[in-house]
C-alpha cells in the first residue's frame, strides 16, 4: 500500500493499467487510509468500474466561438476599440501556426 502523509492529511498513490491514481483520503489516521484506499483498488481490480473519465474539455476554438467572443461583444459593447483589439487577437490566435497544430489532429 502506498499512502503517505502530506500536512495531517493521508493520500494515496497507485499505478493502474500505467495510468497514476493519486487522490486525498481525507483522513488523519494512517490505518483509515489504508481501507480507503484499498476500497478504491477492489472494484478496479474486479473490474466493476473503470479509471474514472475526465469531463470533456472544449477545444481552443470552441471556446473562443462559443464562450470568449460573446463574452466580450457583451462586456465591451460600449467600447469599440477594446473590442475590436480582443477580436483582432482571436483573429490572429486562429490564424497561427498554433492554431492550426492543435487541432489538426
Amino acid at each position: 500500500m502506498a499512502v503517505y502523509k502530506r500536512g495531517n492529511i493521508w493520500w494515496y498513490k497507485f499505478t493502474w493499467n500505467g495510468r497514476p491514481i493519486r487522490e486525498s483520503t481525507k483522513q488523519t489516521n494512517k490505518r483509515v487510509a489504508q481501507q480507503i484506499e484499498a476500497a478504491h483498488k477492489t472494484p478496479l481490480a474486479t473490474g466493476e468500474v473503470g479509471i474514472r473519465d475526465r469531463a470533456p474539455v472544449a477545444t481552443l476554438k470552441e471556446f473562443c466561438e462559443n464562450d470568449f467572443l460573446p463574452f466580450i461583444q457583451s462586456r465591451f459593447k460600449d467600447k469599440p476599440k477594446t473590442l475590436e483589439y480582443y477580436k483582432n487577437g482571436v483573429k490572429n490566435l486562429t490564424a497561427s501556426h498554433l492554431f492550426r497544430t492543435l487541432h489538426s489532429t
